[in-house]
C-alpha cells in the first residue's frame, strides 16, 4: 500500500511541474492537447469562454474524438462520448419520427418523454421540427462538423424554450483561410450499407466558401428496414473588414425509411414508410471590436413530412438571434440580446386538414459576468420570455466559479429550465389539450474541473433537479385521455468524465453518469463509456462502447384507450472498434467492427438492435 501510494504521489508531482510548464506552451500545442487540455466553449452564453470558466457542465467533442469514431450521426457520437446523455435506437441507420421511433436525446432524464426537452443548435441558432418541437437526428449528420458541444443542465437563461434538460450545439466547420481542398469518401459495409461524399472548400480573398453532398443508405438488419438519404450543404463567409463580416448557410436533407415494426407485440402508433425533406438556412451579421462583439443572425428551419398512416404536414421554425457582448472596466463582461422565433406548421391526416397552428415567442435578456481577486467570477442573468398562446416568464439563473490554483476550477450554480408544450401537446391527437401550461424546472448543481498536465483533465459534478407542472397524458373519463400539467419529479446524479493521455500516443476518454429520481424515467440509464486509442506512426486503433444499466424503456399497447407501460430491460455492454491506416499523404483507409461480441440487446421494445457489423470506408483528400 506504501508503495502504492510512494508511486502515486511522484506521479501528481510530475504532474504538478508539467502543468506549470505546459500553462507556458500551450499556445505551441498540436490540436489534440488544446482540445483537451486548454479547450474553449460558446455554449451556456453568447461569447467564448475557456472551459474551466463556464459554470455549467459541457462536453466538448472535439474533431480529433470525432474522426477516432467516425460516426454517421451527431445523436450517436453525443450518446457513446457524453456522461448522462443516451440516444434511442432502433436500426444500423435511421431513427424515424413519431411513437415508435428512435433518435430521442435524453440529458438527465429529461427528453426522452416528450422528446423536445433537449434543446439542439447549429451555430447557436435553435433547430427543430415546428409542429412538434423536436430535432429530427436523421438530418444531422457529422458530414461539417467541426465539434459538438453538449451541456448538460437547463439553458434556458440564454435560449429559452426547449433547453429545460440541456443543449447540443453543433458547431459547423471553419471556413478554410488559404487555397483549395476537395474531399472525397467512399463506405461500404454490412447490410448492403453505402455511403458517398463529396467536399469542397476555398479562398479567394475575402470570399470563402464550402459545398458538400452525401447518399447513404442500408438495406437495415431486419427485412422492411431501409434507410436512404442525400445531404447537400453550402457555407459561404466574406470579411468585409476589419470588424465586420457576414456567413450564410444552408442545408437540404431528404430522406425515406421503413419500420419493420415491433416484433411479436403489438404498439400503438406504427406505420411502415416515412418520406422527409428537411432544409435550413441562416443568415450572420458579426462584429469584432476591443471591447465589444455581437451578431445578427436571421434563421430558418422547413420540413416536409409524409408517412404511410396518412400524416401529412409542412412545417417551419424562423427567426432572428441578436445580442452584443461587452468588456467593461473592473473585469466586468455583460451580453444584452434579443430572440424572436414562429414556430408552427399545416397539417393533414388522410387529406383531411387538421388546422395550421404557429406559436410566436419574443424575449429579452441581460448576463453579467464579474470577476473578483482573480481567483472568483460571479456570473447572473435573468431572460424575459413572451409566448402568444402563454404570456410571459421569467427565467433567471446564478453562478459562481473558483480558481484556488491554476489547473483546479470549482463551480456552483442554479438555473431555471422551461419549455413551452409543443402544438402537437395543444391541438393534435385525442389527448390534445389547448390550456396546457409551460414546463418548468430548477436544477442546482456543484462540480469540480481538474488538470494535471498533460496527462489527465478530470471533470466531477453532483446535481439536484426538481420540476414541476411536466406534460402528462392521463385518463380523464372511461375511454378518454388527456395532456395535463400533473407531473412532479426530483432527481439527483452524479457524472465523472475523464481524458488521460499516459503516454504521448496513447489516450483514453472515460465517463460515468448515475441518476436516481423519485420515480421511474425511461431512457434514462446509469452508464459507463469509455474510448480508448492508441496511435503508431500512420496507424491508429480505437476501441470504444459503454456498458448500460437500469435501462427502461416506454411503450403504448395498440388498445382503447391506449394504455403506457414502463419496463426494465435487460443490462447490456457494447464494444466497437476502428482502425486507420494513412497509406499516404491524402489517402486514409479505414475498418470498423461494430458491436464485436455480438451482444442481443434492445432499447425500444420489439426492436433487436444489430449483431456484429462490419464497416470499411476510403478517404481522398487533394
Amino acid at each position: 500500500m506504501k508503495k502504492i501510494l510512494a508511486v502515486a504521489l511522484i506521479f501528481l508531482f510530475i504532474c504538478y511541474l508539467n502543468t506549470t510548464n505546459f500553462a507556458n506552451e500551450r499556445a505551441n500545442e498540436p490540436d489534440s492537447i488544446r482540445y483537451r487540455f486548454a479547450p474553449v466553449v460558446v455554449t451556456g452564453q453568447r461569447f467564448e469562454l475557456p472551459q474551466k470558466d463556464v459554470a455549467a457542465s459541457i462536453t466538448i467533442l472535439s474533431p480529433i474524438v470525432l474522426g477516432q469514431i467516425n460516426l454517421n450521426t451527431v445523436a450517436d457520437a453525443v450518446s457513446y462520448l457524453v456522461p448522462g446523455v443516451f440516444t434511442t435506437r432502433r436500426a444500423v441507420i435511421g431513427y424515424g419520427v413519431a411513437a415508435l421511433a428512435g433518435g430521442s436525446i435524453t440529458v438527465r432524464g429529461m427528453g426522452g418523454k416528450p422528446n423536445s426537452q433537449v434543446l439542439m443548435l447549429i451555430d447557436g441558432r435553435p433547430d427543430f421540427q415546428g409542429i412538434f418541437s423536436h430535432p429530427i437526428n436523421d438530418a444531422y449528420f457529422l458530414d461539417n462538423v467541426d465539434r459538438i458541444e453538449v451541456l448538460r443542465g437547463p439553458a434556458s437563461a440564454v435560449y429559452g424554450t426547449n433547453a429545460l434538460g440541456g443543449v447540443v450545439n453543433i458547431i459547423t466547420q471553419e471556413l478554410p483561410t488559404h487555397g483549395f481542398e476537395t474531399k472525397l469518401a467512399i463506405s461500404y459495409g454490412s447490410f448492403n450499407t453505402q455511403k458517398y461524399r463529396f467536399q469542397h472548400q476555398g479562398c479567394f480573398g475575402h470570399l470563402k466558401y464550402l459545398v458538400s453532398a452525401g447518399y447513404l443508405k442500408s438495406d437495415g438488419h431486419r427485412s422492411n428496414s431501409a434507410f436512404e438519404s442525400q445531404n447537400y450543404a453550402i457555407k459561404v463567409g466574406y470579411q468585409i473588414d476589419n470588424h465586420f463580416r457576414i456567413d450564410f448557410n444552408g442545408s437540404a436533407t431528404p430522406y425515406q425509411f421503413q419500420d419493420p415494426g415491433p416484433e411479436r407485440i403489438l404498439l400503438a402508433g406504427y406505420f411502415d414508410h416515412g418520406d422527409i425533406v428537411r432544409s435550413s438556412m441562416d443568415l450572420t451579421f458579426s462584429n469584432q471590436f476591443n471591447s465589444t462583439n455581437g451578431t445578427i443572425k436571421i434563421h430558418g428551419n422547413f420540413g416536409h413530412h409524409q408517412l404511410s398512416d396518412g400524416w401529412n404536414s409542412d412545417d417551419q421554425t424562423n427567426g432572428i438571434i441578436i445580442f452584443q457582448n461587452f468588456d467593461l472596466a473592473h473585469e466586468i463582461k455583460t451580453t444584452i440580446g434579443f430572440d424572436a422565433k414562429r414556430f408552427g406548421g399545416t397539417a393533414h391526416s388522410r387529406n383531411k386538414k387538421l388546422g395550421t397552428f404557429f406559436n410566436d415567442e419574443y424575449a429579452g435578456y441581460l448576463h453579467l459576468q464579474k470577476v473578483l481577486a482573480k481567483k472568483f467570477i460571479l456570473g447572473s442573468g435573468i431572460r424575459y420570455e413572451h409566448n402568444s398562446n402563454f404570456g410571459n416568464e421569467w427565467i433567471p439563473k446564478f453562478s459562481l466559479v473558483y480558481h484556488p490554483w491554476s489547473p483546479t476550477a470549482f463551480r456552483a450554480s442554479a438555473a431555471k429550465g422551461f419549455r413551452t408544450p409543443s402544438i402537437k401537446d395543444l391541438f393534435l391527437y385525442a389527448p390534445a389539450n389547448p390550456n396546457l401550461k409551460p414546463e418548468r424546472l430548477w436544477n442546482y448543481e456543484v462540480g469540480v474541473n481538474q488538470s494535471l498536465g498533460k496527462y489527465l483533465s478530470l471533470d466531477v459534478c453532483s446535481f439536484y433537479y426538481e420540476g414541476d407542472r411536466l406534460i402528462e397524458t392521463t385518463s380523464i373519463a372511461p375511454g378518454k385521455i388527456q395532456n395535463q400539467n400533473i407531473g412532479e419529479i426530483q432527481a439527483r446524479g452524479f457524472e465523472a468524465a475523464a481524458q488521460i493521455t499516459p503516454i504521448t500516443n496513447l489516450s483514453a476518454n472515460l465517463s460515468y453518469s448515475w441518476l436516481n429520481a423519485n420515480k421511474v424515467i425511461p431512457f434514462a440509464p446509469n452508464k459507463f463509456n469509455y474510448m480508448l486509442s492508441y496511435q503508431f506512426n500512420r496507424f491508429n486503433i480505437t476501441f470504444y462502447g459503454e456498458h448500460i444499466r437500469e435501462l427502461y424503456t416506454s411503450y403504448q399497447l395498440n388498445q382503447v384507450p391506449p394504455k403506457t407501460i414502463v419496463e426494465k430491460l435487460p443490462n447490456y455492454a457494447l464494444v466497437n472498434l476502428k482502425m486507420n491506416y494513412r497509406l499516404f499523404e491524402g489517402l486514409l483507409l479505414e475498418f470498423g467492427i461494430e458491436n464485436l461480441f455480438d451482444q442481443a440487446y434492445q432499447i425500444l421494445k420489439g426492436y433487436p438492435m444489430p449483431g456484429r457489423t462490419l464497416i470499411s470506408n476510403m478517404m481522398f483528400s487533394f
